[in-house]
């Protein structure tokens, strides 16, 4: 466990920021600077318009006890004690930022590649919801059937656990993406990559195996697709494809710089170069692009 204050050091690639503890130790190699945490926010934004301005999807009514697992930015972890005044939320992260929290929501550092066991963090068989979304770049291979176990012991008798993750392999609805286009080249740098540093893309694809391995019950998955653009003809769905053509653009970046060149032996114009070909796809409504979650 390391404390809130501490590991909030930064150093700089390629004219990014990251966390010195992370890149030190190859935990999470992803930027931590304030375009990544606008993208966040953005991101925050977006999933929750999609998903009908609910912050969770099981039936937790009024909970009285959450746990979030990566907070980033902290938009989940403060909505949540906003809306649930009397529920003690617990929020941690490897790059505990610092935020305006309200008074029922307590921060915390930490490694979710270590076991979720610290007394002075986690309480067994306590939480009526834990919210994971998004870790995968950080979590190992091996890690996550220990994870989804670990996060069952924390549980109450009839508690939930959320987990969100991107497959982040783009595609299109229309079928115009061509196997050679810059996004398909991206994921499939970003597979090899990942591989090399025992990080599993498609661990979305293996959430239900892990989830019913560990004794949870009532174990529910869906795919969705999260437009990117304004193709939908769905009004609300258009306007946030539209947003999200600029998440996206982002977060093809905050993933691949680092693996890229450090795992890869990419230069930053080549990772920079394929990036911004990507990008010039996703502006392109005749794909008719989503990123399935």
């Amino acid at each position: 466990m390391a404390g809130v204050h501490e590991d909030l050091r930064r150093v700089i690639i390629h004219e990014r920021d990251f966390q010195k503890l992370s890149i030190d130790n190859r935990i999470y190699c992803v930027p931590v600077d304030e375009r990544e945490e606008l993208r966040l926010e953005s991101q925050h934004d977006i999933l929750f318009r999609f998903f009908d301005h609910k912050l969770y999807l099981p039936r937790v009514r009024e909970p009285r006890k959450v746990l979030e697992c990566g907070y980033g930015t902290g938009d989940w972890a403060v909505a949540m004690a906003e809306e649930f005044e009397d529920c003690e939320v617990t929020a941690v992260d490897i790059y505990p930022v610092l935020i305006d929290q309200p008074d029922n929501l307590t921060l915390f550092g930490y490694n979710l590649n270590d076991r979720l066991n610290d007394p002075e963090v986690f309480q067994r068989r306590a939480y009526d919801l834990i919210h994971s979304r998004f870790v995968g770049p950080g979590i190992k291979t091996s890690r996550w059937g220990s994870y989804i176990r670990d996060m069952k012991s924390l549980l109450r008798p009839n508690g939930w656990v959320q987990i969100m993750e991107y497959y982040p392999n783009i595609q299109s609805w229309s079928g115009r993406l061509a196997d050679d286009s810059a996004l398909t080249r991206w994921y499939r740098a970003y597979v090899s990559a990942m591989e090399r540093a025992n990080r599993n893309v498609r661990i979305g694809q293996r959430l239900q195996h892990y989830m019913t391995e560990a004794g949870l019950r009532d174990v529910g998955v869906s795919i969705v697709h999260l437009p990117i653009g304004d193709w939908d003809p769905d009004p609300r769905k258009a306007e946030i494809g539209r947003d999200n053509i600029a998440v996206v653009a982002e977060l093809l970046e905050s993933l691949a710089i680092w693996p890229f060149t450090e795992l890869l032996g990419w230069s930053v114009a080549q990772v920079l170069t394929l990036i911004n070909l990507a990008r010039s796809e996703l502006q392109d409504a005749s794909l008719k692009l989503y990123i399935p979650m």
